[in-house]
């Protein structure tokens, strides 16, 4: 079916050696391997004669919920971004296409792996790859072969198992379909950037089809020798399309090869900080020596048998790996160098982050999926087993060494705030040693029930039970650690549809995040007070309201939301608590008219943390949670001018946010507000695109430490060719 086209998403790829081939996006799913049926095609473009017409941004299927079903069924606030809108965006990695759902984010401990927050809590441990946890350093992956991605906002444990305090994050893999077709792309823009992709399926009959998506990209920064290489591939081969049992296999693989940007540091000004000054928006603080390596490898099979219409059950079992290393000298001001006016900026020897671990997971979910009737009530029962183990090695560095090229030790300052980017006379050894493993190990079972009790009203109730170990075995002899919990979560709502298209719900739900697996993640040990300290608990109550115009063709959705999350813990500060965090959630999606499209989405909240009784969260009390915005705003919208001429143009805006818990002074990074344009032409077999991001050239920051302050993208400009058969 050579005219069937998918949507085309743009994947980020960077430098490397050489640049790798690599796919981009998409022809359009048909039924795919997981979950296929109920599932339609997220984007797909249809040809009459030369004319191109697109579906649009709405996305009525999603499996976040566990089920294929309309996201207006679901009684939480739902956001999927699909082919199209990622096509438009030029979105290149989950990061870019989370700045739909109203999401920030946080920088990790040197500025590194930023942390997605959702309603003012952490989401690290929430990122989920086809309904799978996904493996360590995934969130800011790429999205060449993410057919949508689907965001759930509330407590969301009763489905998801530990942690979904604020939600969850999935990312919805691309899958072969019966049809032949293929999408190639080639973008190039500014600041060096270069990238190439690949989508290509090929179906040799109507039960077995086979698919290959691969991306490779560079690109540079504005801020000096800041940039990224990386590149990706991910085959995958499905069998049974056509019938009741389908099986897939699928591979992925991907590379980063990165210098990292740590931004610039805060600068101390009697009892107040503040951000260095704005020029170092430009200024890049780094050395030619740092790096940041991550290689990420899952294979997956999928199994689904429909045994009746209604009654079907489906597994999936992945093995993931993932490698990561980094060495990066964070910015500092430089006290004691500058007569005192905290002016010079610099790097030092004992300013150095480093991380290096491997980690992989084993992981098995089977879902058991029955409808059937008692009385005048409909059931569809959902009961869900997973088996997870999950395994890290960590490892020391010591003996951290810092030379000029010639052997004689490096300057404590190399260069200063205006001296420019470092010379490339610098280099660094270190020793490396295995110093700890930590493992946890997930047995979860959930039962969940939709019950329709007349065509208007529906009720859901469920339940999960996980048994989570987690082990820490430190390597120099001194014993393990371990600690157990059991843990139930719960959820239920009602949701009266009250009009065609129109419902109100209400929704209570719960999470559980153990202390001990907060902290498996970090390369100490599990202290005391850890392995003692009651599991996080979280409640979320959501009243909100979904809503269907123009025959089903725009959504537009809002909820009012309290959560509360009691004895939260924060790595460096310690225990607090509680978090409170209230508010409104606003979404809208889809076809306005024949010619616009509109995704956007509004998130207004208030609350705060309270810290009581431990000098060390004292600076906390009080606080909105960091990371978080009280608002966030964004709108994209696509206008048809002609059959083969889009326009877009989109605004976001994020509020205040303070960025980390430990210091002190809790720093505060200003508002910002960008505006993003594209232009396109496409017919049947061709496209071109031009997009400017941050058209306006403003500086602002995305994210920060409790040391410094991340700068945001400045403008950016790409041009992408795509050809599609």
């Amino acid at each position: 079916m050579s005219n069937k086209t998918p949507p085309i998403a743009h994947k980020q790829a960077r430098k490397h050696s050489t640049l790798v081939s690599a796919g981009l996006l998409a022809a359009a799913m048909s039924p795919a391997i997981a979950h296929a049926e109920g599932e339609s095609r997220l984007e797909t473009i249809e040809v009459q004669s030369d004319k191109v017409i697109r579906s649009g941004y709405k996305a009525p299927n999603t499996t976040i919920g566990k089920r294929a079903q309309d996201v207006q069924n679901i009684p939480q606030s739902a956001t999927v971004i699909n082919q199209q809108v990622m096509q438009d965006q030029a979105t290149t990695d989950l990061k870019e296409a989370l700045r739909n759902a109203g999401i920030t984010f946080q920088a990790g401990e040197g500025g590194q792996t930023e942390v997605p927050i959702i309603r003012g809590m952490h989401a690290g441990g929430d990122v989920y790859d086809d309904g799978l946890r996904g493996a360590a350093a995934q969130f800011n992956a790429d999205t060449y072969n993410t057919e949508r991605v689907e965001v759930l906002k509330g407590s969301a444990a009763a489905l998801f198992g530990r942690g979904a305090a604020g939600g969850v994050i999935n990312q919805v893999s691309k899958s072969p379909y019966i049809g032949t077709g293929g999408d190639f792309a080639v973008g190039v823009g500014t600041q060096g950037f270069k990238r190439i992709t690949a989508d290509v399926n090929y179906a040799f009959n109507d039960d077995i089809a086979v698919r290959l998506n691969a991306m490779g990209e560079n690109a540079d920064s504005r801020r000096k020798i800041a940039e990224t290489q990386k590149w990706g591939i991910a085959p995958s081969i499905a069998f049974g399309l056509s019938g009741n049992t389908q099986f897939e296999l699928a591979y992925k693989y991907d590379v980063e090869n990165n210098r990292p940007d740590l931004g610039v540091p805060y600068v101390t000004t009697g009892d107040k900080q503040k951000i260095a000054p704005v020029a170092a928006v430009d200024q890049f603080f780094g050395y030619n020596t740092d790096f940041e390596d991550i290689k990420r490898s899952a294979l997956t099979a999928k199994f689904d048998h429909k045994f009746t219409d209604n009654i079907s059950i489906n597994n999936t079992l992945r093995y993931s790996k993932s490698d990561y290393d980094l060495m990066v000298y964070a910015p500092r001001i430089l006290r004691g160098q500058d007569n005192g006016d905290n002016s010079i900026v610099g790097r030092a020897l004992n300013g150095m982050k480093t991380t290096k671990y491997d980690a992989n997971t084993l992981t098995n979910h089977t879902d058991f999926n029955a409808k059937f009737d008692t009385g005048g009530l409909k059931h569809d029962v959902l009961v869900n087993l997973e088996l997870t183990r999950e395994k890290r090695n960590n490892y020391g560095i010591a003996n951290l060494r810092f030379w000029d090229r010639d052997g004689s030790a490096a300057s404590a300052n190399p260069y200063g705030f205006n001296h420019g980017a470092p010379k490339e006379r610098y280099h660094f050894s270190r020793d490396v040693n295995h110093s700890s493993t930590l493992t946890t190990r997930t047995v979860g079972v959930g039962v969940s029930d939709i019950v329709e009790i007349s065509p208007q009203f529906k009720a859901i109730a469920g339940v999960r039970f996980n048994h989570i170990k987690t082990e820490n075995s430190p390597t120099n002899g001194s014993g393990s650690q371990a600690r157990t919990d059991n843990l139930w979560t719960y959820n239920g709502s009602l949701i009266w549809d009250w009009m065609q298209g129109h419902n109100a719900y209400l929704t209570y739900s719960t999470a559980v995040t153990p202390v001990a697996y907060r902290v498996s993640g970090q390369s100490d040990s599990l202290d005391p007070s850890q392995l003692v300290a009651a599991p996080e608990k979280t409640r979320t109550i959501e009243l909100g309201s979904k809503n269907a115009f123009f025959d089903d063709a725009l959504t537009v959705n809002a909820a009012l939301f309290h959560t509360k999350k009691t004895q939260q813990y924060y790595r460096d500060a310690g225990f607090i608590d509680d978090v409170k965090v209230y508010g409104l959630d606003m979404e809208v999606a889809g076809r306005v008219t024949d010619k616009l499209n509109l995704i956007g989405n509004l998130v207004w909240a208030n609350g705060k943390m309270t810290a009581t009784g431990d000098p060390a969260t004292d600076q906390l009390n009080g606080h909105f949670p960091e990371a978080a915005a009280k608002f966030t705003a964004n709108v994209w919208g696509n206008y048809r001018i002609t059959d083969h001429i889009n326009a877009g143009l989109g605004v976001r805006h994020v509020g205040k946010r303070h960025t980390h818990s430990r210091a002190a002074d809790v720093q505060l990074l200003p508002s910002y507000t960008v505006a993003d344009a594209m232009m396109s032409y496409e017919n049947k077999n061709y496209r071109a695109q031009l997009n400017v991001n941050n058209v306006f050239d403003k500086k602002h920051f995305t994210t920060g430490h409790r040391q410094q302050a991340i700068p945001g993208e400045r403008r950016a400009v790409v041009m992408t060719l795509g050809y599609k058969f």
